[in-house]
């Protein structure tokens, strides 16, 4: 059990760790030419397609294959609660699992079949590139609701179950509240649900690595 709980905590502190190379490169080192016309727009993407396609593998794919790990270790964790509401937080944590791998597996073919038109009609390239990640990040990205509802579920579920720290259920808790938010065009809300989210996957994360059995209040 212990084992499988040390896992479930280096799932969480991964998951952190994904969130915080996101905001990095994409805040510090991603500079696309927003004001360029076409062909500046589609030369920059095929010039950026190698270190993309591994930004959008980690922050999406990556991200999805780990975080299902959690979600089997944190339904492990809330064995004694109740059952019904166990199966649909099981539920959205793996529909979040699946939104979120889908959503990579859109991106990153939309980038090469972008690039592809590209040497034809970089216009109609450009087209292609922004409905297909407009679609990607409909499904994983702009808003939350489903990652937000599991938090909320999980966090509502430890308290019911007197499992981990309280402090983190309740910031669980605003974590979620953030990401249901996400879903109004404040774009705060997104901002807000991803810096908590580092915080809570964090904590979680140590919370499982110091858990000597079943519980965890740490």
């Amino acid at each position: 059990m212990k084992s499988a709980n040390r896992v479930t905590g280096i799932a969480a502190l991964v998951l952190s760790l994904i969130y915080i190379s996101a905001f990095v490169y994409y805040g510090a080192f991603w500079r696309f030419p927003i004001d360029g016309d076409a062909q500046t727009k589609m030369t920059f993407i095929a010039e950026h397609q190698t270190i993309t396609a591994v930004f959008l593998f980690i922050t999406y794919i990556l991200f999805g294959l780990v975080l299902s790990i959690l979600v089997a270790g944190t339904s492990r964790l809330l064995g004694n609660a109740s059952e019904q509401l166990k199966s649909v937080t099981n539920a959205f944590g793996y529909l979040w699992v699946g939104l979120v791998i889908a959503s990579g597996m859109i991106a990153i073919g939309g980038v090469s079949y972008a690039i592809g038109i590209a040497q034809t009609d970089a216009q109609k390239a450009l087209d292609a590139w922004t409905l297909l990640m407009t679609i990607a990040q409909s499904i994983g990205g702009d808003n939350e609701i489903v990652g937000a509802v599991w938090v909320i579920l999980v966090s509502v579920l430890a308290l019911k179950a007197d499992v981990l720290s309280k402090k983190l259920n309740y910031l669980g808790i605003a974590v979620g509240l953030a990401g249901v938010a996400t879903i109004t065009s404040v774009v705060i809300f997104k901002e807000l649900f991803g810096v908590l989210q580092i915080i809570w996957f964090f904590w979680l994360g140590l919370c499982f690595m110091r858990l000597p059995s079943n519980e965890a209040k740490v």
